[in-house]
């Protein structure tokens, strides 16, 4: 019988598509640059622009090498291709412009999943691993208290806080600390083979992938199940609880 569930939430819990993602990065730029410019730095939008790709790139190579890293440093990064020197309270408020880009243009919370998560929470604890960019775990969270699913978790673990990614195992085994389960009675729901399988597997939890948005992967050979409906979810657990 098993005690304890956790999800991703990128193409997992939440869809993002790649023309929602350029939206939102437009709005990180606005964003940054007009409080660039209200704080007395002189710069245009296209160099705001360029510092905010060296950024983006800085947190794509870091995951695809399996490093965590804060937003801040990120930051820092982009305040380095513009040529200026922040505060920490400066780069605070970037961070606070990101998050408010992410808010104005979310991702989409995947069909059929809130129902599936009230009555999951009734049986499991629930818990969150994910891996971040340049959108801070707080406002993750923020964006499920909108879209009314926050309460049904119970441990979040996000990237850009931990400093450490998936497949990483203490990203997994300090979330079930959180939740007070082992991982023999706990099952991980990502998309993603080498960061939320793996991760799982080698943790010693089950993985379910959902393939509902991420039509990437191919290889299921590690994962315990396969669902691209969350209608499948619930009969998909008992099944592997047998």
């Amino acid at each position: 019988m098993f005690k304890a569930i956790t999800f991703d939430y990128w193409q997992t819990l939440y869809a993002d598509t790649l023309e929602n993602w350029k939206r939102r990065q437009v709005i990180r730029i606005e964003n940054c640059h007009k409080y660039l410019v209200s704080s007395g730095y002189s710069c245009e939008t296209s160099a705001v622009s360029e510092g905010m790709d060296a950024a983006y790139e800085v947190s794509r190579r870091c995951w695809h090498q399996h490093k965590g890293v804060s937003v801040e440093k990120y930051m820092v990064r982009f305040a380095e291709t513009l040529e200026i020197s922040l505060e920490e309270d400066e780069i605070a408020s970037l961070i606070e412009c990101l998050g408010k880009a992410f808010l104005a243009c979310p991702p989409i919370l995947i069909s059929h999943i809130k129902p599936v998560l009230s009555r999951l929470s009734e049986r499991y604890t629930l818990g969150i691993i994910s891996d971040s960019a340049l959108t801070p775990g707080r406002y993750a969270r923020q964006l499920m208290k909108r879209d009314g699913i926050l309460q049904y978790f119970s441990a979040f673990t996000f990237s850009d806080e931990t400093e450490r990614t998936k497949p990483e195992v203490v990203q997994f085994y300090s979330t079930l600390k959180q939740l007070d389960a082992e991982p023999k009675v706990s099952v991980h729901i990502g998309d993603i083979v080498r960061t939320d399988v793996v991760g799982a597997k080698n943790a010693g939890m089950k993985a379910i992938r959902f393939a509902g948005f991420n039509k990437t992967e191919t290889d299921d050979t590690l994962s315990d199940a396969v669902i691209d409906d969350y209608r499948q979810l619930e009969d998909t657990i008992a099944g592997l609880s047998k």
